[in-house]
């Protein structure tokens, strides 16, 4: 015969393990939520007119340096849009967030295009190379997987 106390353990023993892959499976579910939180987060922002003002005017800029560009746009207007997009990047770069997401909602491409040559004035200026690194890293990976964060027409 079995004894009771053995059967007890062996229920015990089963109890934690399905205990145990429950949580792994609760913290994996915790993990996809939290990063969903940051990207609704990131959308609200973005949605705001002072951001949609200012993302617009350096959308629509056509200078070609730093000096014509801050004329365009506002030295304010670009810290802004170019901090957002950075600390944007920057949780893919952590792989807080899927760089895939973030390519598929921003155009880091774009964007990069448009203030490279002021970025690349101020990291001169202030001595600081790393300076929005993270947007030029997201530019460099939307260029090579050629997806701009829109619709692309088929050839």
């Amino acid at each position: 015969m079995v004894d009771a106390s053995l059967v007890l353990d062996a229920i015990v023993a089963v109890s934690i393990a399905a205990g145990a892959l429950f949580a792994v499976a609760e913290l994996r579910d915790m993990k996809k939520d939290r990063r969903m939180q940051l990207i609704l987060q990131v959308n609200a922002h973005m949605s705001t007119r002072e951001f949609m003002d200012a993302f617009c005017k350096i959308w629509r800029s056509n200078a070609t340096d730093a000096k014509e560009l801050e004329k365009q746009v506002s030295f304010v207007d670009l810290n802004m849009v170019a901090n957002y997009f950075e600390s944007v990047a920057h949780l893919a770069t952590q792989s807080l967030v899927h760089k895939r997401i973030l390519m598929a909602y921003f155009p880091y491409y774009i964007i990069w295009k448009k203030i490279s040559p002021w970025v690349l004035a101020e990291r001169v200026a202030l001595d600081l190379l790393p300076l929005y690194r993270d947007i030029e890293t997201l530019a460099h990976w939307q260029e090579k997987e050629r997806d701009f964060g829109m619709p692309q027409k088929s050839p």
